[in-house]
Order: structure tokens, then C-alpha cells, then sequence
């Protein structure tokens, strides 16, 4: 397939087929995507579902898949177009929220008609919700982020273009590992063969944070990154009887179900550890703080494993755990005033798993590219 184009006569052919509208006039929506009807008038419009604003994973990862798309369009010799970003937020203030994506593109297929010819979501929650809206397109290009099972699934079957990994279970594996080292005392608290399937980027493990390596997710490897596929752990001597508070802020986050939600008690209490969780509501952090305040008061925990709604909150739990060992996982804590990432480096109980908002945009931009240029050979 050619990558430059010759939009007039493109277009041309496809008006009279009655299938797109050209040179950004509107009109009806195809019943099937095709390459060949995308960028028919010189443009590739995109819509992008967004998270969460000031979320600093949702603003890396658009970034990403921005600059990646504006790369194929000049690569390609068409155009880019932006034709909205909006933030999926639910009624109740619940971010990331599926069926808010869901309405969103019903919305820009009609406000947009003829014109919308790839999605960009920041998760893969939303890339799923968006890719059951009334009206899409068979075969629309729907690019998300997690590797969620049904996303998997997907790519496998050709319904989402693709997704990154940010292997969640291995995550969960290092928050246990971590917060076991730490209640112990031994260091170093963590290393490059803690026992996972995907490699550590230890980079800035003097900052206190720890992150796994991504992956991009295709038809091919999609079976393999799967959630819940854990790798054998032996018990620890020590932990017998330690207890772990973990608090994930969204009980009904799909990344945080699949992965932490499952994995991280599985490997805890292989450790050795005892675990109870709490999960919030994904808006009312102020609530869940006082939640997790009553049950560390009740419940003699050793350790606390937080997933926080505020990023910028992260002070006000660790004035409730004391100085007892915390990870913060998947969602960093941010500066109070909002500014960037937090710097837990003078806080020898407390380190960050994740992995890390920089980055993930350049990785998702990627699955971008490398989805061109396969359409482009």
C-alpha cells in the first residue's frame, strides 16, 4: 500500500461511492473503515478519550499518541487532525470512566460524521467501551493502554488496533517484595532479579521509585501478557503473621481489578503476609482517607500498600501510617501544588511501583507507528 496519497482523486471516487465526506465538510459515517477511506482527503481526524485532567499518566500518554500520529501524517504525506479531547468523567465524579468514553464517541460520530478515522484512548477500559459505541465503523482503529484480558482478546480478533502493557502483576509482585523487605529490614529493598516475568527499570531507584518495563500488546503476544498469570513465590522467613492494608482507589477500575486487585494479596500472602483491602469510590479521597485512618487505627497494620485518589494527597496518608513501610502504587504522588512528581527519596519506609508517567506516552505512540507502517508495507 502507498504511503503518499492523491486526495483529490481519492476523494473524488469515494463521493461518488457515497461512502465519506472529503476536504472536512462533513457528512454521513462509513459502515466499514478503511485505510484507503481515512485519509481520503488529505486527513487522518482522531479523537482521544482522556482519563483524568492532570492525571500525569493521561497527559503523557495523549502527548505520546499525538506526536506519533502528527509523525505518520508527515511520514505519510497527509495530515493529522485533532478533532477533540475530552475527559470521560461519570456523573458521580468517577474518573476513567468507560461508559462517559462510551457516550463521548456516540457523540463525535455524529457530531463529526464522515470525519472521525482513529481513537486514541488512554486506557484500555475506555478503548473497549468506545469501540462498543452505536455507529462506529467496523473495523475503526482503536489504540488503548493496559492489556486488560477482553482488550487482549481483542487484538487478537482485530476489533482494537492495539495496547501497551505495563505488566500490572509484576507490579503487584515488587509492592509485596518492597514492602516485605522494608518491614523486615533488609536492604536492599529490591533488585533486578526480584523473580518477575518483565524486566525493572531501576533508574531512579534512588528517588525511591521502581517501575516495570512496557510492552506493546499485538496479536501475536497477546495470550502472553494476559493478567494473572503469576510466577511461583516462596514464603519469606519473618513475614509469617505481618499484616498488609492495601487501598486501591477505584473499586471498579478495570487495570486496578485485573492486576493489583487479584495479584497483589496472591503474592502478599505467599510472602507470608496477612492482607485486608479497602477500595474507594475513584472521587472522594477525602472519605477514603478517613477510611483507611479507622482501620489503621483498628487493625495493627505492619504495612500499607496505597493506590490514593489525589495524587497530591500523599502526605495526608503517611500522617496516618506514621513510619510504618508504605508503597504507593500505579498512581505516583504529585508535588501538593500540583507541579510534578513527588520526591519520596527522604522517606526511607516509603517508595513508589509503578510504571512512572514519563514514558508511557512514547510507548503507546509506538503501537501507533508500528500500526501505520504495517498498514503501509
Amino acid at each position: 500500500m502507498k504511503k503518499r496519497l492523491i486526495p483529490g482523486l481519492a476523494c473524488a471516487a469515494l463521493l461518488s461511492a457515497g461512502l465519506v465526506s472529503c476536504n472536512g465538510t462533513g457528512g454521513t459515517n462509513p459502515t466499514e473503515w478503511t485505510w484507503e477511506n481515512a485519509v481520503a482527503d488529505g486527513e487522518l481526524g482522531y479523537i482521544i478519550c482522556v482519563g483524568e485532567d492532570g492525571n500525569p499518566e493521561a497527559e503523557d500518554r495523549t502527548k505520546g499518541c499525538v506526536e506519533a500520529l502528527n509523525e505518520i501524517a508527515k511520514e505519510g504525506g497527509f495530515t493529522a487532525k485533532e478533532l477533540e479531547r475530552h475527559t470521560c468523567v461519570a456523573a458521580d465524579g468517577s474518573t476513567w470512566n468507560d461508559q462517559a468514553a462510551k457516550e463521548f464517541v456516540e457523540r463525535a460520530l455524529q457530531q463529526y460524521a464522515g470525519k472521525i478515522d482513529f481513537i486514541v484512548s488512554n486506557n484500555d477500559g475506555m478503548a473497549i467501551a468506545a469501540a462498543g459505541a452505536t455507529g462506529l465503523p467496523k473495523g475503526m482503529p482503536i489504540i488503548g493502554f493496559d492489556a486488560l484480558s477482553q482488550a487482549c482478546d481483542m487484538i487478537k480478533e482485530g476489533t482494537l488496533a492495539g495496547s501497551v502493557s505495563q505488566n500490572g502483576d509484576d507490579q503487584a509482585l515488587a509492592t509485596a517484595t518492597i514492602l516485605g523487605n522494608l518491614v523486615l529490614g533488609n536492604t536492599p529493598v529490591i533488585t533486578a532479579d526480584y523473580g518477575g516475568k518483565a524486566a525493572l527499570n531501576l533508574d531512579e531507584f534512588d528517588s525511591h521509585i521502581v517501575q516495570t518495563e512496557f510492552a506493546a500488546v499485538t496479536a501475536q503476544n497477546a495470550d502472553s501478557l494476559k493478567p494473572g498469570s503469576y510466577v511461583d513465590v516462596d514464603p519469606t522467613e519473618g513475614l509469617e503473621g505481618k499484616k498488609m492494608l492495601i487501598v486501591t482507589y477505584n473499586s471498579t477500575d478495570n487495570f486496578i481489578n485485573e492486576t493489583y486487585q487479584q495479584a497483589l494479596p496472591h503474592y502478599a500472602q505467599a510472602l507470608g503476609f496477612e492482607t485486608e483491602l479497602i477500595s474507594g469510590d475513584g472521587s472522594n479521597d477525602t472519605d477514603l482517607q478517613e477510611r483507611v485512618r479507622t482501620a489503621a487505627a483498628e487493625g495493627n497494620y505492619d504495612c500499607f500498600a496505597l493506590n490514593i485518589i489525589t495524587h497530591a494527597n500523599y502526605e495526608s496518608y503517611l500522617d496516618i501510617t506514621g513510619d510504618k513501610p508504605v508503597v504507593f502504587f500505579n498512581r505516583q504522588p504529585k508535588k501538593a501544588d500540583d507541579s510534578g512528581v513527588a520526591d519520596l527519596s527522604g522517606l526511607p519506609n516509603v517508595y513508589f511501583v509503578g510504571s512512572g508517567s514519563t514514558g508511557q506516552g512514547a510507548a503507546q505512540g509506538q503501537i501507533i507507528k508500528d500500526w501505520y507502517h504495517a498498514l503501509a508495507k
